[in-house]
């Protein structure tokens, strides 16, 4: 079935991209190049690195907000002497919150550009994480966390924006790589809380949480917008003005031909997920996100809440009594042990990850996740415990990045960004089931909540053979009527 393809052809636009004198131009031949093509030529250099820098910062503050949540239940328990479903119920409500606004902040995204969907979601969740601060009782903390959590989902846009201005060699690690700066979020808020928790509290802790959303507002300007989103729209000479820096900050000739790109209709629109060829591959997708946030925030919340398990035993009749064990300076201790473990969580996917391909990556560390649950149900004694949590915690959090590779790479351009953001809303039905597990099962059963974290791994590697395609090397979809049952599946 042939594409049709617009051509940035009209003397207007070809008068204003017209290279500086002393611009090296790099002459494709006669035939238009594609996007990805130009991208593939400049390279990954100086550029794609402050671009890393740049939309890392998104990956702290979302980070930071969402590590929060562990911190801050223990906390609310004691001082508001709340029962453990409420407690969860904290935690449910921030992923309700990102649940319903990720599809949002992705069609905002498709419609109205990457840029300005990132930086408005962040902005929402400084507000609304402040505003917390100073909530005066139960409905107010629920609230505020409510539409803090809509805000976060925002934050995936950074995906998007950075996958689209990466050549295919470099994206997947690249994209790997970014998640080192939710490790150092999260890493950066237990180490907070162990100053700030003793002395100010947790209102002290949550203000502070939600200053660096608001350096990162101020970012808005040096942040560039998608040159895929650009032609799409028709605008085609800011497009090529950002291709044109990105090839000199990289000392790279700049391209100054044609440029092929997709027609602008069907922009963002959900249907199309499930729609031939996508339905089989949008469905397993959803599935694999589903069991990659049930399992990386129930890990998360789990943490705090098996070293209390442990001390108390249970012989107390009162399970207020019991659960109220405040977080002691060695939990705070063993977080940040725990939280480190989503570096080597990073470098080991970052390994396999172009070697074995996105498919058996995923499934490799689903396998391996399954496996170290169940011995945690054996494992009683605290070292050996904070060495499993640890494994399992880096393990998760790579499968979660590698998901977050290979999403944009199967979707194209006038859906991509949507397809993420939807995907991002079913991960958080997980996150908003994990907390019921995590702190209100677990501390009656943990056998039977370890028992179901560690089937959820498992289907989670199943599915993830199952994918029909392999996005190893393979460029980014500039339209939807590429023929995906034609790539080659491994």
């Amino acid at each position: 079935m042939s594409i049709p393809m617009t051509v940035l052809s009209s003397s207007a636009d070809q008068q204003s991209l017209l290279p500086d004198e002393d611009e090296e131009v790099q002459d494709f031949g006669d035939e238009q190049s594609t996007l990805q093509e130009i991208i593939n030529a400049t390279g990954f250099g100086k550029y794609q690195i402050r671009l890393t820098l740049m939309l890392g910062c998104a990956w702290v503050v979302d980070a930071m907000e969402l590590m929060l949540l562990s911190i801050i239940g223990p906390v609310l328990l004691c001082q508001w002497y709340l029962s453990s479903y409420q407690e969860a119920f904290i935690t449910t409500i921030v992923f309700l919150g990102i649940g319903i606004g990720a599809p949002l902040w992705g069609w905002v995204a498709d419609i109205y550009g990457r840029k300005l969907g990132l930086m408005l979601s962040s902005c929402w969740t400084f507000f609304y994480g402040l505003l917390c601060a100073v909530s005066p009782s139960y409905f107010w903390i629920v609230f505020t966390r409510a539409m803090t959590g809509f805000g976060i989902s925002g934050a995936a846009q950074a995906v998007t924006i950075y996958s689209e201005l990466l050549p295919v060699k470099s994206r997947a690690r690249s994209i790997v790589f970014l998640s080192s700066f939710w490790a150092i979020g999260a890493s950066f808020e237990v180490i907070l809380a162990l100053i700030v928790m003793p002395t100010l509290g947790w209102r002290y802790l949550v203000a502070f949480s939600s200053l660096p959303c608001l350096a990162f507002c101020f970012m808005y300007k040096i942040i560039p917008e998608s040159p895929r989103y650009l032609l799409i729209t028709g605008q085609s000479a800011k497009a090529m003005t950002i291709l044109r820096r990105i090839a000199r900050v990289n000392k790279k000739p700049s391209y100054n031909g044609d440029i092929k790109l997709p027609d602008k209709e069907s922009r963002g629109r959900i249907w199309d997920l499930l729609k031939p060829p996508y339905t089989k591959t949008t469905l397993y997708l959803w599935l694999i996100w589903f069991c990659c946030a049930t399992l990386y925030y129930g890990i998360v919340l789990m943490t705090p809440m098996l070293f209390v398990v442990n001390r108390c035993g249970y012989e107390d009749k009162s399970a207020h009594t019991c659960l109220c064990k405040p977080l002691l300076i060695d939990d705070y201790r063993d977080m940040v042990v725990t939280t480190v473990a989503e570096f080597p969580g990073m470098i080991f996917a970052f390994v396999i990850i172009e070697k074995l391909g996105r498919k058996k990556s995923l499934c490799l560390q689903f396998l391996l996740s399954a496996a170290l649950l169940f011995t945690l149900i054996i494992c009683t004694s605290r070292t050996p415990k904070t060495i499993l949590i640890f494994c399992i915690r880096g393990l998760v959090s790579g499968a979660f990045q590698v998901a977050y590779v290979y999403t944009p790479e199967i979707y194209p351009t006038n859906f991509r960004a949507i397809g993420l953001g939807l995907c991002s809303s079913i991960a958080r039905i997980g996150a908003m089931i994990t907390p019921f597990l995590a702190q209100v099962m677990l501390p009656v059963s943990d056998i039977l909540a370890l028992c179901i974290y560690a089937f959820v791994a498992f289907l989670g590697a199943i599915v993830a053979i199952l994918l029909p395609i392999e996005t190893k090397g393979r460029a980014m979809q500039e339209t939807n009527l590429n023929d995906l049952e034609n790539t080659t599946t491994l």
